[in-house]
């Protein structure tokens, strides 16, 4: 099976988030039975230089090069440059609305920008004649809509990866759709009197999935349909919840190569004591004790994260033990509030602003415990990597975090701490559990349990292969 995935993320070239995670190593394993691309596009500023295959494709189908309008200039002036990553032919749209982009998000005109990008991904589906086309999130939903409308329609797949996120834009802003070489009908695309590209993609892909079982069934109902559960509902039937893998080469204690020390079930007590000492002096907090649990955060400031439900839970809770490093940026009155505890409680906390590869391998190894408090969690990556490197996850139970977190009260079950989401009370009685399971003996057998967890992507591949095939059947 020849599939074509389309996305504005793929680690290491650009990652904003789990989508970039989710599709490499994703992609990686398909590669091992299919022929797998993946197209994005090529920014000023990328985490990795691609490796050129000398290889070009053109963005722009041969009936669409007569006409007369912007978007077909940009596209017939655009080209796919070719390079491989692990098997997996990547397809970089080097246009000039993107090239001098130092991050694939937050500019401006993005409905455009990635309207022209969709566009340019249908195009490659055509040409390369695939059998499968799988686009991720709104920034390529109208290549769905493309897909639907063309008389050599390829069996598709959208996957919502987080459904607060929707590309809404005002309807005199998106004309553009009407002319070619799109062609669209956009009335049915309205959503609160805009249009909205994520409803484009719900409406016209064969199949749609999303990141978890659990976040499935909560977008079908508001608030966490973010308007577009009505939606959602129409297209339940062929509506799935997939969970996200992890790829064992980037995420593995017994292999990292960016961790102080590497170790495994066997030794991981020590392990995590050296890579908790070689952390706290790395930060310039030597002298922070190795006997306190070490509490790691890591993720985006954002309202969904629910880091304000943490820091009141943090300072009712303050008399704990506990020590914390955060890794993230993003709402200024977050990060703020995260400098002034780093500032004043220097003994307890640490904060560093940004997101670093590195050091967000080394918290993970050095910690005992994660914490994720999302207010909601379409699936989650971090509490799968913790479970990897022995590290408790205390989640909310929301989403994905719900479907792979356990909190059984049989030590020999557990996986971590669960407590209720946006809910100060519950999120301290979390943390006074934690404290309790540190020092108890049930720590190594609910490490154990943990390490031993295969959240790879080995049957995850196995139920998307089925997805495609219900794509393809529905076109026949």
């Amino acid at each position: 099976m020849k599939i074509l995935h389309a996305s504005a993320e793929y680690f290491p070239y650009i990652k904003m988030g789990g989508l970039a995670d989710m599709l490499a190593s994703l992609t990686k394993v398909q590669a091992q039975s299919e022929e797998v691309y993946v197209a994005l596009p090529l920014i000023g500023t990328m985490g990795k230089e691609p490796q050129w295959t000398g290889k070009e494709y053109k963005a722009l189908l041969t009936e669409d090069t007569n006409e007369k309008t912007m978007a077909v200039s940009l596209l017939a002036k655009a080209r796919f440059r070719e390079a491989e990553e692990s098997g997996v032919k990547l397809y970089f749209f080097d246009s000039e609305l993107f090239v001098n982009l130092a991050s694939i998000y937050g500019q401006a005109e993005e409905h455009y920008r990635f309207a022209i990008f969709s566009y340019a991904c249908y195009a490659l589906s055509q040409i390369l004649k695939v059998d499968a086309f799988h686009a991720h999130d709104w920034h390529t939903a109208i290549s769905l809509a493309l897909q639907k409308n063309s008389s050599k329609s390829i069996p598709s797949l959208f996957t919502i990866h987080n459904l607060a996120y929707q590309g809404d834009h005002p309807f005199w802003m998106t004309g553009f759709l009407k002319e070619d070489p799109f062609r669209l009908v956009t009335s049915p695309f309205d959503h609160d009197e805009k249009c909205n590209y994520m409803k484009v993609g719900i409406l016209s892909a064969g199949q749609i999935t999303t990141v978890s079982p659990g976040y499935r069934e909560e977008t079908l109902t508001e608030p966490n349909g973010f308007g577009l559960s009505y939606v959602l509902n129409k297209r339940k039937a062929n509506y799935s919840g997939i969970l996200n893998g992890i790829d064992p080469d980037e995420w593995n204690p017994e292999s990292d190569k960016r961790i102080f020390q590497t170790y495994n079930l066997q030794n991981w007590k020590e392990g995590k004591s050296k890579n908790k000492e070689e952390l706290y002096r790395e930060i310039g907090r030597p002298n922070l004790p190795l006997d306190a649990p070490l509490i790691g955060l890591i993720g985006r400031l954002t309202y969904q994260k629910g880091f304000p439900t943490f820091l009141q839970a943090f300072l009712e809770r303050r008399h704990l033990p506990h020590r914390y490093v955060v890794l993230g940026s993003g709402d200024p009155e977050t990060e703020n509030a995260f400098f002034h505890l780093s500032d004043t409680m220097p003994d307890v906390f640490y904060f560093y602003k940004g997101y670093n590869e590195s050091l967000a391998h080394k918290i993970e190894a050095a910690s005992d415990f994660f914490l994720m408090p999302s207010l909601f969690e379409p699936c989650g990556l971090n509490q799968m990597y913790s479970h990897a490197y022995g590290t408790i996850p205390i989640v909310s139970r929301v989403g994905g975090l719900k479907d792979t977190v356990e909190e059984s009260i049989d030590p020999k079950f557990k996986t971590g701490i669960v407590f209720e989401p946006n809910d100060v009370g519950s999120l301290g009685y979390a943390l006074e559990r934690a404290k309790d399971l540190f020092v108890s003996l049930d720590r190594d057998i609910v490490v154990k349990n943990m390490m031993k967890l295969d959240w790879t992507w080995k049957k995850r591949k196995l139920e998307y292969d089925n997805i495609y095939k219900s794509a393809i059947e529905r076109l026949q």
